[in-house]
């Protein structure tokens, strides 16, 4: 009986580890201007892009997007980012990242990583998991609040 609870304390354990976290800096307030350029990853899902849009517009932001491998512009806050998602009976966000840059230096920074094991927790919804990462990055969120949220059954159920 002694090992039947401690093999499952142990999975218990386990399965903890092995949700989505994020980690990362939020960009600090007095870096963020009007305008903010976001540079576009022709290797990302459209959809990520369309979410820091939605993010960007919801929060009244003004921003432009610009073509992939576009210089900076060194007075304007220029967000790049990129995600890859995997495929495990179904297609996930399994790992992201989303940095800020302004006058040539990285302002802030937010990474979004699903660790490769059997929880279920991997299969949220990826727009609610950028918004998140996007949340943080505007420092409306820190990294720990965004990985509760991100692992709570509301933002978890697939699409």
């Amino acid at each position: 009986m002694k090992k039947i609870i401690l093999l499952s304390l142990a999975s218990l354990s386990l399965v903890g580890c092995g949700a989505p976290r994020y980690m990362g800096n939020a960009v600090p307030e007095t870096n963020i201007k009007p305008e903010i350029v976001v540079i576009k990853d022709n290797e990302t899902r459209s959809g990520f892009q369309d979410t820091i849009e939605s993010w960007l517009q919801e929060h009244s932001y003004s921003y432009i997007v610009v073509p992939d491998q576009s210089k900076h512009d060194l007075s304007k806050l220029t967000l790049e980012y990129e995600g890859h998602w995997g495929w495990d009976l179904a297609l996930y966000l399994k790992s992201a990242e989303i940095t800020a840059y302004q006058g040539g230096q990285r302002v802030g920074e937010v990474k979004f990583k699903v660790p490769y094991t059997a929880n279920p927790n991997k299969f949220g919804d990826a727009s609610k998991r950028i918004g998140f990462m996007m949340d943080t990055l505007f420092g409306l969120m820190t990294p720990e609040q965004a990985t509760k949220a991100a692992n709570s059954s509301s933002s978890t159920s697939p699409k």
